[in-house]
């Protein structure tokens, strides 16, 4: 169970969501064309070549997108071991969900956009203004063949990803039950991947902490590659949450009020990085072995509040992970990290 919401007008609305079996029954590989670190015809020729992660020939964010800096070697946070205490007392175990459902669907500039029925619609316009309305005139260009995370399986967690090449625009949608592909959605969320925008104070987005999935999932075309070019997503129980603060790129603190996300809990946007010293070597395979790389350099930031005793990354692409290569990270253990610096905003808004 993870739990999202959302800051519209003056009030918070509350969704929880829900882990399921993750399916992919639709007979499409989004990722078939390996968007990733692959350029094409279709990006925007007024565009600098990106320098960090790219998708569909798009910058995966600028490079100074907090999810894209190298933070190997800042200095550690003065609260790193009492960050982790907790965590070792509250957020169980470190594991990865399997076979991953989350899919990214990169479409071209001429995509025609379609209606999408929406009980929210908000981000960012081509000017980079935050906007936010009610989903009335909500449009996106989804696919007729698109694919996205529990298709096929109602009473679960749904997200859609679509990057649109040559406006380099992302468009993230979320439901706990939505009626089809464009109809009965919660939130239609719009970000600019060249720009490194970040949500207004108390926003939560397609992740509770008010971030974009797309950059915190491990994908299969990168692990493919050799190499994971930015932070990790990491979702770990609401008990384990800070109740009044947050880190940036996240938008808003933890969850509902009460002891049931303490004030001395790791805060949304919250960074830990692999220790530098630890040993992979009884790692078999390679898979397990990029991420693990890519801990050390970029880290894995808590983006969801999840209702299960367990913490766990999040894995794009269905079954084209090696799952028992990356069952091995559910070798990593909490004392296995550190927490660098961290800049914690104070906000009283909570559920």
């Amino acid at each position: 169970m993870i739990v999202r919401s959302f800051y519209l007008t003056s009030a918070f609305f509350l969704i929880a969501c829900g882990s399921s079996p993750a399916t992919d029954d639709a007979g499409v590989d989004a990722s078939a064309d390996a968007p990733f670190d692959a350029p094409t015809s279709e990006a925007s020729p007024d565009a600098a070549p990106p320098s960090g992660p790219t998708i569909g020939g798009c910058p995966m964010f600028p490079p100074s997108y907090p999810y894209d800096v190298d933070i190997s070697a800042a200095p550690l946070d003065p609260g790193s071991k009492t960050y982790i205490d907790n965590l070792t007392a509250r957020a169980g175990a470190i594991v990865a969900e399997y076979p991953g459902d989350e899919w990214v669907n990169v479409v071209p500039a001429s995509q025609p956009m379609v209606p999408v029925g929406t009980t929210a619609s908000f981000g960012f316009d081509s000017s980079d203004t935050f906007f936010q309305n009610d989903g009335t005139g909500a449009t996106a260009p989804i696919p007729s063949g698109v694919v996205y995370e529990n298709q096929t399986n109602p009473n679960s967690d749904h997200h859609v990803i679509i990057v649109q090449q040559g406006t380099c625009k992302l468009y993230e949608l979320y439901a706990w039950n939505p009626s089809s592909a464009t109809t009965g959605w919660e939130a239609l969320v719009t970000w600019n991947l060249t720009k490194s925008e970040q949500l207004p104070d108390g926003w939560g987005s397609t992740t509770a902490a008010g971030t974009p999935i797309l950059p915190g999932v491990i994908w299969a075309d990168e692990i493919a590659s050799g190499e994971i070019k930015h932070a990790i997503d990491i979702v770990i129980p609401g008990a384990a949450i800070m109740q009044y603060g947050y880190v940036k790129p996240a938008a808003r603190a933890g969850g509902a009020c009460g002891n049931a996300y303490p004030a001395d809990g790791f805060p949304y946007g919250g960074r830990l990085r692999l220790k530098p010293g630890f040993d992979d070597s009884s790692f078999t395979g390679t898979q397990a072995k990029v991420v693990i790389a890519a801990l050390k350099k970029y880290g894995m930031i808590n983006t969801d509040a999840s209702g299960e005793s367990r913490s766990s990354f999040r894995l794009g692409d269905g079954n084209k992970l090696d799952q028992n290569d990356m069952k091995q990270l559910g070798n990593l253990t909490w004392n296995d990290f550190e927490v660098p610096v961290m800049n914690v905003v104070t906000s009283q808004k909570c559920d």
